[in-house]
């Protein structure tokens, strides 16, 4: 059996392809589990299918500790935080602000003072089997990004079928990845060039 070819803007993990992390922030990696965000939806490409495809996806985000069972129920909530969040840090829309707190301030409820590795102390989503983690985890994460000077230098891909979210803190960054969307946009000016000629 010929197992499926990993393109340059995935990574398998768990037997699952997932989306490369190349985002500097995990509510931004959030939003790039989604391609295509200004494309019809029938051109869009779904990265979290299926509720085991989200628990994978959590724990290698590194939301979660280790990985917990989530339902299609938890699996929409997350689909819809994550559209909340590009609305928030991509188009700067302040109408979505409301569902995040609401869904921040739930998951802020649940987080408890611990201390941590380098003996500092820090409010963190308690590890358990509690299917909604990495809804909570996912809120804080965009939460988190909205309260710090970052939220200024997203910048999003303007490559085909992409929109994936960045922070480009230096202003020099065009695409998610010259690798691919940059090189792409290459290939079709080069095209297009030669179409002219």
């Amino acid at each position: 059996m010929v197992s499926e070819k990993v393109p340059p803007f995935a990574v398998r993990v768990g037997g699952v392809l997932l989306p490369k992390p190349l985002s500097g922030h995990p509510a931004l990696e959030l939003c790039n589990t989604l391609a295509g965000w200004h494309e019809p939806r029938t051109h869009r490409r779904e990265w979290l299918t299926t509720p085991e495809h989200l628990a994978i996806w959590a724990e290698f985000a590194g939301l979660v500790e280790r990985r917990v069972d989530v339902d299609a129920t938890v699996l929409d909530e997350v689909r819809d935080l994550r559209a909340v969040a590009y609305r928030l840090l991509c188009h700067r829309d302040r109408s979505a602000f409301p569902a995040l707190a609401e869904k921040a301030g739930d998951a802020n409820a649940r987080t408890r003072l611990t201390i941590v590795d380098d003996g500092s102390a820090r409010f963190r989503l308690p590890a358990g089997d509690d299917p909604r983690l990495p809804l909570h985890a996912a809120a804080l994460a965009v939460a988190d990004l909205l309260g710090r000077p970052d939220r200024d230098t997203v910048k999003a891909c303007p490559g085909e079928g992409c929109g994936w979210l960045f922070l480009d803190p230096r202003g020099r960054r065009t695409w998610c990845t010259m690798a691919v969307c940059g090189n792409r946009a290459k290939v079709r000016a080069y095209t297009a060039r030669g179409s002219g000629r």
